[in-house]
């Protein structure tokens, strides 16, 4: 009697077995190779929101910082420190005009014939920005040609002093009426300011007698 032998292997036809090692490693390696081509898409698309976030500002105006304003400066006014009115001249507050700041004269005199001198009429003045003064016996402009120097400021008795040594500024007691002076002020460009009195004698005609009358 003849035994079929019992087969020890896998059915089917040869050559398949089943998947060979092979093609097993393939499809392993092809798996690794999708996930590292998906990481890689997802990282490239996280750098870029990563980017596009940090320029979400880039339009937006940017804030203004604060600033401490300045310290308003006070604006100069015209009124001179002391409170004054301010009228004395230019604008920057000197007056440089040629001008008397004063001017007095009494204009009444008395002569006295008893009297050792004769009467002196009493005047003063003063002057600011002149280069020179003069007076003179006469109702006229006074210069150096036909009168006496004397300072920006002064008296009778200055006046007697321009006349020299010994001589006297007076009135010309009973022999007139009245008498004329005036004094001149010049200033560094020629211009000139006069200023003229004329005295009485309140005694003119008036007959006061003598010491020999007595």
């Amino acid at each position: 009697m003849t035994t079929t032998p019992i087969p020890t292997g896998p059915t089917g036809p040869a050559g398949a077995a089943g998947p060979s090692k092979l093609l097993i490693a393939l499809i392993a390696v092809g798996s690794v190779l999708v996930l590292v081509i998906v990481a890689l898409v997802f990282f490239i698309i996280g750098q870029g929101n990563a980017g596009n976030s940090g320029n979400d500002n880039a339009g937006a105006p940017t804030p203004q910082t604060s600033q401490t304003p300045a310290t308003p400066v006070a604006e100069p006014t015209d009124e001179p420190a002391d409170g004054g009115s301010g009228d004395s001249g230019g604008s920057s507050g000197t007056d440089d005009s040629l001008r008397f700041t004063s001017f007095n004269a009494n204009l009444q005199v008395a002569c006295d014939s008893n009297a050792d001198e004769k009467a002196q009429p009493q005047i003063s003045w003063s002057a600011a920005n002149a280069t020179a003064v003069y007076w003179t016996p006469s109702n006229q402009d006074a210069t150096a040609d036909n009168g006496y120097q004397v300072g920006t400021s002064g008296n009778q008795n200055d006046m007697s002093a321009s006349k020299g040594p010994g001589e006297r500024y007076e009135f010309p007691c009973n022999h007139r009426q009245t008498f004329d002076t005036t004094i001149t002020i010049y200033g560094s460009n020629g211009q000139k300011v006069s200023k003229h009195v004329t005295f009485t004698d309140r005694n003119w005609g008036v007959d006061l007698g003598s010491d020999d009358d007595e």
